[in-house]
């Protein structure tokens, strides 16, 4: 008998009375819940499909069999769910043979893909955590393509996102995108929070909307782009999202990434550094998923974004806007790789902490005009946003939401020269100096970011110990040691990656988990560049270790310390096939 037609012998006839039940041990690890009514045996799965309460303690009425915890009722002999939100019930054919009731088991059963796919938009729909946590668990375990599971997703967020919020929208894009990211990191329990964070952000009611149609002929892109130009500047967002989508209906939807770019980088927008973090991931939703997925969310959150309401600059940003425009960042030649001039890193850092914020920018301006590279510059800018958390003041506010604004939007350029070309990119590093020059209130003690970091012991005596200890730090919200001890152990030559990957499980695993993870991801990328051989990239720079220790220090501070990984790790129990009352023991 093969195993796929395994018959497993079950219980001795007659020792069930009637509407009683028993579970049996399959080969699969799961159970199976047999039930003797109406002079007959019938067999089923014994996980209810609910929430995974044994169903051999239900009750069984009229062939109707109902699970004790909810009451999700099911027919006993075909499995059929008589509630719209539960999905049916595996059952297994009997024969009865020797004085035996046997039941078979069949481990080929199709996965029910769909039917898990639904009940991941019923999650979205409700922003229900433990039924997106059970449907993506249950997608996971059959090895769905992931592209699936983010289509769903996409195709949710872009109505749900459109029909109730405005830029602000491109925060739950960050957790969605950096959820998939980092989420490939991992397996297991840990990939799975990950996903249902990325799933969280796009989660709640969607509204109907009226449908967009094309504007009426004739079409023509530069008119389009020139239209598109002028609304931005005018704050008419809501002019904005029909031009884009007839500029997709036409074929021009490669420009339209780089035309949002464009309007993001304006002087005018001088103080919304986070419309370029917002633009860098929906161009990277873009080129991974695809227009079919993304159009709507594209459409809605670009014209919010390049659209949004300004109020009158105030002096300093008035002073940014007026000198960017004197420099004629357009007429820059950018280089991707350096010319060999050589790069005075210090002063363009000296320059960016000043309180002059036309020497921040001229010494910006003049680093690019010698023709240092694109990439070199961003390296800086990470660098000293990284050097910046590891070394704010937490006795009082650390500004750490200013701050990995600061880094995430340096690194968010990296992408921009993919889809928004070096013009692109020379106007927007204006926009990271002055989030820097904005964020002068953050009491940070200066610093070259070319010395030497200050030499701290490791630890632990082995690299197995020392991370313990680092851990512990993490998880008892010891913020005043963290740092330190971050830096003794990369000092050590112990493994950085090994740390940031044990990090990134310890920050995943807590409810503040969602608002670390767009610096969790940069700190993955950014480490990655630091730890190869481009020097444009950072590699061998003497401030790289700071990108770990920013990190260690921001998650520990913000840290909730509640650990709220329930649903997922019941969810993970629940695909294998375990009880309510086994995930519980």
């Amino acid at each position: 008998m093969t195993q796929e037609n395994q018959w497993v012998k079950a219980i001795r006839c007659g020792s069930l009375q009637d509407g009683q039940a028993e579970a049996i041990a399959m080969p699969n690890g799961r159970t199976a819940a047999v039930f003797f009514w109406d002079g007959s045996y019938f067999a089923t799965d014994n996980q209810c499909p609910h929430m995974g309460f044994p169903l051999v303690r239900g009750s069984v009425k009229n062939g109707v069999l109902t699970c004790d915890w909810h009451g999700r009722a099911f027919d006993l002999e075909s499995g059929g769910c008589f509630h719209s939100q539960c999905d049916d019930l595996d059952v297994f054919p009997i024969k009865i043979e020797d004085d035996f009731v046997w039941v078979q088991y069949i481990s080929d059963r199709p996965p029910k893909t769909q039917a898990n796919l639904r009940l991941l938009w019923e999650g979205l729909l409700g922003d229900d955590r433990w039924t997106m946590s059970k449907a993506l668990a249950l997608l996971l375990d059959t090895n769905v393509d992931e592209q699936e599971v983010v289509d769903l997703i996409l195709s949710h967020m872009g109505r749900h996102i459109a029909s109730s919020h405005g830029p602000e929208g491109g925060e739950d894009v960050s957790r969605l995108v950096n959820g998939v990211h980092v989420g490939r990191r991992y397996t297991g329990e840990d990939r799975l929070i990950a996903l249902t964070t990325a799933a969280r952000s796009a989660a709640g009611e969607a509204h109907e909307r009226t449908e967009i149609v094309p504007m009426p002929p004739p079409y023509n892109w530069d008119q389009t782009a020139r239209w598109v130009k002028e609304f931005s500047r005018d704050r008419q967002g809501h002019r904005i999202e029909r031009c884009l989508f007839t500029a997709h209906n036409e074929g021009d939807s490669k420009k339209i990434i780089p035309l949002l770019y464009d309007c993001a980088v304006q002087p005018y927008f001088m103080g919304f550094s986070q419309n370029l973090i917002s633009l860098a991931y929906l161009a990277e939703l873009v080129s991974t998923f695809g227009w079919e997925n993304s159009s709507e969310l594209v459409f809605w959150l670009g014209a919010n974004l390049v659209g949004q309401g300004r109020s009158e600059p105030e002096r300093f940003r008035r002073d940014a806007i007026r000198h960017m425009i004197e420099l004629e960042i357009d007429s820059l030649e950018i280089s991707q790789r350096s010319n060999g001039a050589e790069f005075d890193e210090r002063g363009l850092v000296n320059s960016l902490l000043d309180v002059d914020i036309v020497k921040s920018f001229d010494a910006l301006a003049n680093e690019l005009r010698k023709g240092i590279s694109i990439n070199r510059i961003i390296t800086t800018l990470v660098l000293l946003a990284a050097d910046r958390m590891a070394r704010s003041p937490v006795s009082v506010d650390a500004g750490w939401e200013n701050l990995t604004v600061e880094l995430n939007v340096a690194s968010a350029m990296r992408r921009a020269i993919e889809h928004g070309g070096f013009s692109i990119v020379a106007s927007g590093l204006f926009h990271v100096a002055y989030q820097v020059f904005t964020d002068r209130w953050i009491n940070i003690q200066e610093r070259d970011i070319r010395g030497d970091l200050e030499s701290v012991d490791s630890p632990g005596k082995t690299e197995d110990s020392a991370l313990g200890v680092i851990l512990e730090s993490v998880n008892t919200l010891n913020v005043d040691a963290v740092g330190s001890q971050v830096l003794g152990y990369l000092q050590a030559g112990h493994s950085g990656n090994r740390l940031l990957h044990e990090l990134g499980r310890a920050i995943l695993r807590d409810d503040s988990g969602q608002d670390v993870l767009p610096t969790l991801r940069t700190v993955f990328e950014e480490w990655e560049n630091c730890s190869g051989d481009d020097e444009q990239l950072g590699s061998m720079h003497p401030a790289r270790f700071q990108l770990i220790v920013g990190l260690a220090r921001y998650a520990t501070d913000i840290r909730s310390n509640t650990e709220d990984t329930s649903a997922a790790y019941a969810a993970s129990r629940f695909a294998q096939g375990k009880t309510t009352i086994e995930i519980f023991e």
